[in-house]
């Protein structure tokens, strides 16, 4: 009797080993051919031409227009849609007056002069215009789209919305999406890219299930754990079973293979196994928020005859900002300066980069501005408040502290661990809040809108994530191209481990 009862357990137990073996096979290919897949994408996918935003200039005369066209429209806003974003902005027709009213909806536009009057859709052709001057691409649009939500074409890696999907007329459907309020590219897709990330999405992150979360935990959930268990198990054997001498070339090639390769291996489960909990149960991110609005209080004392001078000088955009019951111009220095003297229909030339220096540029991330020069329109003078100064009173605003010193600021220019290229925005000012939470804001200085913030659990799993899934450590140590190719030939080591293993089980 127990005998038998002995036997059926073996047996039950050699089964459910053989099973959850065959079920981590299929898991680490589903994994390996997904994850090859992003490389891949990154390298190989459609660049664009530009990496800087177009800049222009503003004469003082125009200053004194932009003015009085801030005092009429904020006459005409209502309670109910005041004005929340006003900036100049280069456009096809030169500097227009941009206003976002809701970060949501298509941005309003008008000519700087005494007319005061919208030019209807606008937001639409300047997207286009965009669209055209970040790809040089002279084929036909087929289609333009707003887009106020993410999908699986535009995913939400990307953060910025709303976006206009712009759509050519060329063989391998070269698809554009910019971003209007900050003249940026938001993502350049083609076909293959849309494979490639299709894969990617389908066999990685199982994204297409968004709408079945709990379907979608159980699935990768299982697969991971899998993994996990089976590169443990193997882990144990490599330690306690000691082998001097093989039988087979392939057995030592796997035992070999199978100690470079576990330790990394077990991490990159780890960290995806915390990365796919913290982001469904954990407390989520908060992401792009406009808080602010110009008050008509502060709309309504400006000075009439501002005295600035910035003629010649290449602007990304001024934004008007509110501080203390005054009305603040912010000029965005572009980093570029000089090269071409911005006019309707002219593209500013930034020079003629390669497509890996512009892959490189987006990820290690350049600010699109040299600096920045404060004015002050209720005084029309220059004035001595700085970035820093500004920041700090909007970050005591958000938090609700009333002691600067429980701030640290920290001015980026640069992608990195804590805020990575995904958020597409530089400069930003970093502001860590001493307290238990370890509260992390980033607020771009341009236009006060917050951008990100981070406690604790965020910034551990993000941490986490990008050292051992993405290996980001390497790339200040070997660089992006060399941290690429050494993730892909680790891809293709657990593969070439997977079918010893399997070829050496076959044969007992």
């Amino acid at each position: 009797m127990l005998n038998g009862v002995k036997a059926q357990t073996i047996r039950i137990s050699r089964n459910l080993h053989i099973s959850l073996a065959w079920l981590a096979i299929v898991a680490l290919s589903l994994f390996i051919i997904s994850a090859l897949t992003h490389p891949i994408m990154v390298w190989t996918g459609p660049q664009s031409s530009k990496h800087f935003p177009p800049s222009t200039t503003i004469s003082n005369q125009n200053i004194a227009t932009i003015v009085k066209l801030t005092q009429h429209l904020s006459q005409q806003s209502s309670n109910k849609q005041p004005l929340g974003i006003g900036k100049i902005v280069p456009t096809e027709l030169g500097p227009l007056l941009q206003i976002t009213r809701n970060n949501l909806q298509p941005r309003d536009y008008y000519p700087i002069d005494a007319t005061a009057e919208k030019i209807t859709d606008f937001d639409y052709r300047q997207a286009v215009w965009l669209a055209q001057y970040y790809t040089g691409q002279t084929a036909d649009i087929t289609a333009v789209t707003f887009i106020d939500t993410f999908s699986m074409q535009y995913p939400s890696v990307n953060r910025l919305l709303p976006v206009y999907k712009v759509e050519y007329d060329t063989a391998d459907h070269l698809t554009v999406f910019v971003h209007t309020e900050t003249n940026a590219l938001a993502a350049i897709n083609n076909d293959w890219k849309n494979a490639l990330q299709t894969t990617f999405q389908l066999l990685h992150t199982w994204s297409w299930l968004n709408d079945y979360p709990i379907l979608r935990i159980t699935i990768v959930a299982t697969l991971l754990i899998s993994l996990l268990t089976v590169s443990l198990g193997g882990s144990v054997m490599l330690l306690l079973i000691k082998r001097r001498q093989f039988k087979q070339r392939s057995q030592s090639i796997h035992r070999k293979l199978a100690w470079i390769l576990a330790l990394p291996f077990i991490g990159l489960i780890i960290s995806a196994l915390y990365h796919l909990l913290q982001s469904e149960y954990g407390e989520a991110r908060i992401g792009m928020h406009l808080v602010d609005t110009m008050p008509p209080a502060t709309l309504a004392n400006i000075n009439p005859a501002p005295q600035f001078d910035l003629d010649e000088v290449m602007l990304n955009s001024l934004t008007l900002i509110p501080h203390q019951g005054n009305l603040l111009l912010r000029a965005s220095v572009a980093n570029q300066q000089g090269s071409v003297t911005f006019a309707p229909h002219q593209h500013h030339n930034n020079d003629a980069d390669t497509d890996n220096s512009i892959r490189n540029q987006r990820f290690a991330g350049k600010a699109v501005e040299r600096n920045a020069i404060i004015l002050d329109l209720t005084k029309g003078t220059h004035t001595a408040i700085n970035d820093e100064q500004l920041i700090t009173e909007k970050a005591m605003s958000y938090i609700g502290v009333s002691n600067a010193d429980d701030l640290e600021l920290k001015l980026l220019t640069h992608f990195g661990p804590s805020y990575d290229f995904r958020n597409k925005r530089l400069p930003v000012w970093q502001i860590t809040v001493n307290n238990a939470n370890g509260d992390r804001f980033f607020i771009d200085p341009a236009t006060g809108m917050l951008i990100e913030h981070m406690q604790n659990p965020q910034r551990y799993e993000q941490l986490s994530f990008s050292m051992m899934h993405k290996w980001n450590f390497l790339i200040p140590l070997i660089g992006r191209e060399a941290k690429d190719g050494l993730v892909i030939a680790f891809l293709l080591s657990l593969a070439a481990l997977a079918y010893l293993g399997i070829k050496l089980k076959t044969k007992r």
